[in-house]
């Protein structure tokens, strides 16, 4: 008797995750991520909103517990090296000042910093023992999203990386700190989802925006 009973929970439990294979789409007019549950036991999650700057790929592996599915995502990314903070000034100046930081905040000298604007007025600059350099700011702003282009080289784990990107034309100072040792974070994380009459609801999933629904195609 109590192998059978064993045996009818085994077959339940696999029913149910033959039942859940296959592919699933939103549902949900703005966007078309799709869930690809494999029966080798992975995933392949493509997130596709409305704009193809969001979009992103998640894979990992995939387990059902009493109707609730279980994704398993392991990645690992780099910290950042750069960031940038902008500030303006109660009274804005006719120039920008530039202060380079390592990590913890000590001033980083003779690190040399190229801004130029669009009419190819390039200033190069090296900063003082405290860290800062002062630049005169592009004649011409307008509108608050009028940006200037920055070029920079650091070292990274010991190898040199040249860096370009843009501020804002009226920022009057600009933080910049340097991680010139980035770590490998490992990430190890856990979505879950709710399997009922055919379709998913999202419980615990951070690419979506609020709970969404799946259905399977």
């Amino acid at each position: 008797m109590k192998t059978l009973l064993l045996t009818l929970i085994f077959c339940i439990f696999n029913l149910n995750s033959v039942e859940i294979i296959g592919k699933y789409q939103i549902e949900n007019k703005l966007s078309y991520d799709t869930l690809e549950l494999k029966k080798d036991g992975t995933y392949e999650y493509q997130s596709r909103g409305d704009s193809c700057w969001t979009w992103s790929d998640i894979i990992g592996t995939w387990e059902l517990k009493d109707r609730i599915l279980i994704l398993n995502h392991n990645y690992s990314y780099e910290e950042d090296v750069t960031k940038y903070i902008e500030k303006k000034d109660s009274v804005s100046k006719s120039f920008v000042i530039f202060e380079i930081k390592d990590i913890y905040g000590k001033p980083i000298s003779e690190f040399e910093i190229k801004y130029w604007c669009e009419n190819d007025n390039t200033q190069i600059k090296k900063t003082d023992k405290k860290g800062i350099a002062k630049f005169d700011k592009c004649d011409l702003i307008k509108n608050e999203d009028d940006t200037v282009g920055i070029g920079i080289k650091y070292l990274t784990n010991g190898k040199e990386t040249t860096e370009t990107t843009s501020v804002y034309k009226n920022s009057d100072r600009v933080i910049l700190s340097i991680n010139s040792k980035p770590k490998t974070i490992d990430k190890k994380e856990k979505y879950r989802f709710s399997f009922d009459k055919g379709k998913l609801k999202s419980i615990e999933f951070p690419y979506v925006d609020e709970i969404s629904t799946y259905k399977k195609l």
